[in-house]
């Protein structure tokens, strides 16, 4: 019974082919429009080599002789040879400032946008996009830092000219991605990892700013696909309540409970129409997309586990929109969702223009909205970032989809444990 209850739902859908070619088909229109017509501003068109931030570093400190006077404090220690020889290597193999430094003046990705002066003399105002002031002792107490967990007065210090300015924004991303790298080696340094060259394969520690330079380019395309689906995706979810909501109009539901058919099933059944329905959606715009536009994922795995969460989230989204209307018994519950309820989720989550150019409460409101949570999670799969880096938004979904399904629940039970 439950078969025909799905495939029921599916058939309804299929038998009104305007619907279908809407919620499929629009979304790839409106994915070729937007990609075209916007993608010379979001990937910046001939005006991206007009960036150029400059990057005063006030270098107060001696890395070279720091690491000298530690490596001679090791050898001079009570130590175990073991030991010795261990903490030397990892003193010889990072040195942060010229680490830093050589990143800037040799990476060529980062060469083409960031302007490097190093001196140990003040600027004017207004000549540079940020000043950096690395202390004197900054090496000498991050080396105690590192091998003997000692706290460290001596920091690192970033002033912008006009911290709304993109060249301020690029330099803030290549520190805390610097920084970063700096955490990754205090704890490989407590695990005791061997940071020799030979055991890193003869590659620097500090090799490349990957937050940076090594993750794939969101263009145009690849962002409206990835908005569009994620909105289009509740599209589906609406019109299948609404469907839901005709049958109890027509009668059909009640027909339904008279052959001793549970309304969990019935519930269940559009639960499982919307998964399906948006299963196909999002991997019939996605392949377009990818044959098309060339908007390819970097793991397919990750993109699949995505994909499934956000069927899960509109499926939620669908049999919650059926108990409302239910509830409230009024065929305009579906439209509101439709007409009023889902723009605004677009409009938060950023399917519209990418919320990360606003910043502040308006991204994190975003990244952790439906909408906004799945389309970051796409991106970052979509540039490759591993699986942990994206726990949040898939934590953020399946809280959407159970509080929708608990919603739906508490909507549909009566008084006695009854449903409508």
């Amino acid at each position: 019974m439950f078969f025909h209850m799905v495939k029921k739902e599916i058939l309804m859908i299929w038998r009104r082919p305007r619907e279908l070619v809407v919620l499929l088909l629009m979304p790839f229109i409106l994915i070729t429009i937007l990609g075209s017509a916007l993608g010379a501003i979001m990937d910046g068109g001939e005006d991206s080599s007009s960036l150029q931030a400059k990057l005063l570093v006030l270098l107060k400190d001696d890395s070279v002789k720091a690491q000298q006077e530690k490596i001679s404090e090791i050898n001079s220690s009570s130590l175990s040879l073991e030991e010795k020889q261990l903490k030397i290597a990892t003193v010889s193999s990072i040195d942060p400032v010229a680490a830093f430094i050589n990143e800037l003046q040799e990476n060529k990705e980062l060469k083409k946008i960031v302007t490097v002066t190093i001196t140990d003399k003040e600027a004017k105002k207004g000549e540079y996009s940020g000043i950096l002031t690395i202390p004197s002792g900054f090496t000498e107490q991050f080396y105690y830092k590192l091998l003997d967990g000692k706290e460290m007065t001596a920091a690192w210090s970033f002033k912008e000219e006009d911290s709304t300015s993109l060249s301020a924004t690029v330099l803030k991303d290549i520190l805390e991605s610097y920084q970063q790298e700096l955490s990754y080696a205090k704890t490989a340094a407590d695990l005791n990892v061997d940071f020799t060259q030979e055991s890193q394969g003869n590659k620097p520690i500090f090799g490349s700013m990957e937050s940076i330079t090594k993750k794939k380019e969101v263009d145009a395309f690849a962002y409206y696909a990835i908005g569009m689906c994620a909105m289009f995706v509740f599209y589906v979810a609406s019109t299948v309540a609404g469907f839901a909501f005709q049958q109890k109009e027509d009668y059909m539901y009640q027909r339904i409970l008279l052959a001793n058919v549970s309304p969990y099933t019935f519930f269940l059944g559009i639960f499982v129409s919307a998964f399906i329905l948006s299963f196909i959606q999002l991997h019939l715009l996605f392949g377009l997309s990818a044959v098309i536009y060339g908007v390819v994922f970097s793991s397919f795995i990750q993109y699949f586990l995505v994909t499934i969460l956000l069927n899960i989230l509109a499926a939620s989204f669908a049999v919650f929109a059926a108990a409302v209307a239910f509830r409230t018994d009024s065929r305009s519950v579906p439209t509101l969702f439709t007409n009023l309820l889902i723009p605004i989720l677009a409009f938060i989550g950023g399917s519209y223009f990418d919320l990360s150019a606003i910043g502040g409460f308006m991204e994190k409101l975003g990244e952790y909205s439906p909408v906004g949570a799945t389309i970051t999670a796409y991106i970052k799969v979509y540039q490759g970032y591993n699986i942990l880096e994206i726990t949040g938004q898939i934590e953020a979904i399946l809280l959407f989809s159970g509080a929708l399904l608990l919603g739906a629940f508490a909507l549909l039970m009566r008084k006695r444990g009854a449903i409508v």
